[in-house]
């Protein structure tokens, strides 16, 4: 199929769709996707497989872009909340802990520790997503969506981290946090 996507010409068949997918996981999502593929046995945000297939990056394209070009390719979409956290079927949340999220590149490549960072989300005066990682100062990043900022903010901590391993610095420990209730 021959379409444009924001002003680029692309082609992209069925097939580079199953391609593209095969060995990737699913994106961590904050419970505002409302449309998904389930392709290979995995249920994929739709802005993530066009991402997959196409290169172009998630805030180039919206979900009714998404949308259109994979029910155009002959793929079923489907509405609806992603299935319960922390199972097997949902490997994003580590330890069936909705607010702890793995890297999916911590389950492809075994180079170097793991860590667990908190990530703090807020949404700007122009709507974007901000995220922030409080352990590591000045490391922020943001997106259209949370799963855009989230995608973008572990970028930046992976190389914040590089950086520290590069100048012999000491790395920060894993983050730990508690959530309270304060009445306003």
């Amino acid at each position: 199929m021959n379409f444009m996507l924001r002003g680029v010409a692309l082609s992209i068949t069925s097939d580079d769709v199953l391609s593209a997918t095969r060995d990737a996981l699913p994106t961590p999502t904050d419970r505002r996707n409302k449309y998904f593929l389930e392709i290979h046995g995995r249920r994929f945000p739709i802005k993530q497989v066009v991402r997959l297939v196409t290169g172009l990056p998630s805030t180039g394209f919206t979900a009714r872009d998404a949308h259109r070009i994979l029910t155009r390719l002959g793929f079923d979409i489907s509405e609806g909340q992603v299935r319960t956290l922390g199972n097997a079927r949902n490997p994003d949340h580590a330890n069936g802990d909705p607010t702890s999220v793995a890297d999916p590149e911590t389950t492809t490549r075994n180079n170097g520790e793991v860590r667990k960072l908190l990530v703090v989300f807020q949404t700007d005066e122009d709507g974007w997503e901000v995220a922030s990682c409080p352990t590591l100062p000045g490391c922020h990043s943001q997106g259209r969506t949370r799963e855009d900022a989230l995608e973008s903010v572990r970028e930046a901590i992976r190389g914040y981290l590089a950086s520290l391993r590069e100048h012999d610095a000491a790395l920060p420990p894993s983050s730990e946090y508690q959530i309270i209730e304060v009445r306003a």
